[in-house]
């Protein structure tokens, strides 16, 4: 067992042929462990253009435990390399996981994900005692170390940025150093003559920000782009935003959605449905919502619908996993709407 710091995951984790075939992201901080995961499928894909990434949610092992050993152990489509993505959010997929790697493969990567596991956890175990296995823990970050180096940072570019509106992009990008950085240097861009950030500049770029974001989510989900869809929660986690917002947002818009499809079912077009829709569609937004209409059936978004509702419920119930389970819908919804044609 390796335990790899979170800033050399991506460079150690990537390819069947490399030192390890599996690895546990666990800790507390859910933003950086999604983005971990969504970096290795990133390498993994970029390196193998040709390979399949699995991906197994806990209804997938829930309803079939052995699943998981038996995608392990079955060569990919073509041959290619394979990548086999595990949300493991509860003991039953624990089990598996840990069955699985009392077994043994080779050939393909597991990259099974968690929360914030003891040092008692079985599966968290089960990985230290493997020497071709590799944890990584997500550990939160010193808010007061974030605000030092933010103000820091902007001093070296010549922007002065009031201590509040520091605060506030901290706050926005939960805790991630890397985010922070980045998005330091783009509010750079908005400072005034003077070189200077106020409070209200500050709020003002993350709320469009934030729009963009939510719209992006929208879009991928409903026109059928689950990868798309999956870098757009991780963006709006990253901003701070919350599974049930995200959720309420994609219910709201898939009722919408569910209206104009009926009403396409007596031969109107899309286009000019949501051209006349009341209360008034925003202009920017009538093509991408045409596309959706003539993407998703009526049918289909009834479903989605129905499946909204139950994400909704599972999200309350479930608080401590509430982001891993509207990712869960997020990729199936978006699936269900991708063209196969």
């Amino acid at each position: 067992m390796a335990v790899i710091k979170p800033q050399g995951f991506e460079a150690s984790f990537s390819s069947p042929s490399g030192k390890y075939k599996g690895a546990l992201l666990c800790g507390p901080n859910w933003e950086l462990l999604n983005r971990l995961k969504n970096l290795a499928v990133k390498g993994f894909s970029e390196q193998h253009p040709d390979g399949e990434v699995v991906r197994l949610s806990d209804t997938d092992l829930a309803a079939d435990t052995g699943r998981l050993l038996e995608e392990l152990q079955s060569i990919s489509m073509f041959g290619a390399d394979k990548l086999i993505l595990v949300d493991a959010a509860s003991s039953t997929i624990h089990k598996a996981c840990i069955g699985a790697i009392s077994v043994g493969w080779s050939d393909c990567l597991l990259l099974v994900t968690a929360g914030d596991l003891k040092k008692s956890s079985p599966l968290r175990k089960e990985f230290e005692a493997s020497p071709d296995l590799a944890i990584t823990i997500c550990f939160d970050q010193s808010i007061g170390e974030l605000l030092e180096f933010a103000a820091s940072f902007m001093s070296g570019l010549g922007v002065t940025i009031d201590r509040e509106a520091v605060e506030l992009v901290v706050d926005a990008v939960g805790g991630n150093a890397a985010l922070l950085q980045s998005e330091l240097t783009k509010l750079a861009s908005y400072a005034g003559e003077d070189g200077s950030l106020s409070v209200s500049d500050v709020n003002e770029v993350i709320a469009g920000n934030e729009a963009a974001s939510m719209e992006g989510l929208i879009d991928a989900v409903f026109s059928g782009r689950p990868d798309a869809a999956v870098q757009a929660v991780t963006t709006l986690q990253q901003q701070g935003q919350q599974p049930a917002s995200v959720l309420i947002a994609l219910t709201n818009h898939c009722a919408v959605l569910v209206e104009m499809a009926a009403a396409m079912e007596g031969g109107r077009r899309a286009d000019a449905i949501v051209k006349e829709w009341r209360p008034p569609i925003f202009f920017k937004r009538h093509n991408a919502m045409a596309t959706q209409l003539n993407i998703c059936g009526l049918p289909q978004l009834l479903t989605v619908a129905e499946r909204l509702r139950s994400a909704n419920s599972e999200v309350r119930r479930k608080p401590l996993i509430n982001w891993p389970v509207a990712e869960r819908f997020v990729i199936s919804a978006a699936s269900s709407f991708r063209r196969t044609g």
